[in-house]
């Protein structure tokens, strides 16, 4: 799907609703949390989506953000669908939010991306995977991520992230450790790498244990070679997966430290699903907010039928009556 297909999937505040329904980001159904009685899905011009749920019996209205993950934002549910379109496929740049979304805010935008990451977050919370396996090989390695630019400015704290990657199956794992001594990198080890995995590594002393956990270890010394011209071991996959991860960290002009951990999250989604990103995250986002026939609180006063539109009101006298 390109941004032309979206738009032309959000024309009318109808579409939109449509859109959401089938991928689970609205409800079809809700129950009115004052009475209890089943909500009807009615036009409201005065909201800023076009449709509100109304409460069949009291006669209540709340917006059909509330339970979503559209709510409490003033953005309409179309401009964020934009938005999650441009942060999939990383063109959520200031300039193309601004002048495809019209967000003036960068806190807005900030908030939207860390949205955004959250979600991914959340994927990997609910499907935790162990890499490798008998017949595997995963490369290990540790990296800084924040240092001087040739050793000027002022004195930064190094940031070490730990990572593995399976190159047959093009699955790895990241995570900040606070050094990379044994005692930090062996558990990360235990807790990502499955037993029987061919572990490949460099020559740092803190893997010298490696192999007597139930892993076959094998070693590379980078001064020497790069393919060990023996057992034909390399850590280059892994390597790889460095540059990649830093490259979008140069691209977004650094990050902040205690967002990093969340920007590897973002990397290592984008590298598993990265084919279909925009479909992915909209999957992933009704995985996190599922939407159902629960109550509600509602949170607009109630109003007389006499503002509803003629179309709408003969709609929910209906419904009421059947």
């Amino acid at each position: 799907m390109n941004i032309t297909n979206l738009a032309d999937q959000l024309q009318t505040p109808e579409a939109t609703l449509n859109f959401c329904q089938k991928r689970k980001l609205v409800a079809e159904e809700k129950r009115c949390l004052h009475c209890g009685q089943d909500c009807l899905l009615a036009k409201r011009a005065s909201l800023s989506d076009g449709y509100g749920w109304r409460c069949s019996s009291c006669r209540c209205w709340t917006s059909i953000k509330n339970g979503t993950f559209f709510s409490y934002s003033r953005l309409t549910i179309s401009c964020i669908l934009k938005v999650i379109y441009l942060w999939a496929f990383e063109m959520a740049s200031t300039k193309n939010l601004h002048r495809e979304c019209g967000l003036r805010s960068r806190h807005t935008i900030v908030d939207w991306k860390n949205f955004l990451r959250d979600i991914c977050r959340d994927y990997f919370l609910r499907n935790p995977r162990q890499i490798g396996g008998p017949g595997h090989m995963v490369e290990i390695d540790e990296s800084v991520f924040n240092r001087r630019k040739h050793n000027v400015g002022r004195l930064l704290t190094p940031v070490w992230v730990f990572g593995g990657y399976d190159p047959a199956e093009k699955e790895g794992f990241l995570a900040t450790v606070p050094n990379r001594n044994a005692e930090t990198l062996l558990p990360l080890i235990k807790k990502y790498v499955l037993p029987g995995t061919t572990v490949v590594s460099d020559c740092w002393r803190a893997y010298s244990k490696v192999g007597g956990d139930g892993y076959h270890h094998l070693t590379v010394n980078h001064s020497l070679n790069f393919v060990d011209p023996v057992t034909q071991a390399t850590t280059n996959h892994v390597e790889r997966m460095w540059k990649e991860a830093k490259q979008g960290n140069k691209r977004e002009c650094g990050t902040n430290r205690e967002l990093l951990e969340t920007y590897l999250i973002e990397f290592m989604w984008r590298k598993k699903f990265g084919r279909q990103p925009f479909d992915s995250i909209l999957t992933h986002i009704a995985e996190s907010y599922p939407v159902g026939k629960e109550e509600l609180p509602i949170t607009i006063a109630t109003s007389s039928p006499s503002t509803l539109s003629s179309e709408a009101l003969q709609k929910s006298e209906e419904n009421i009556s059947s």
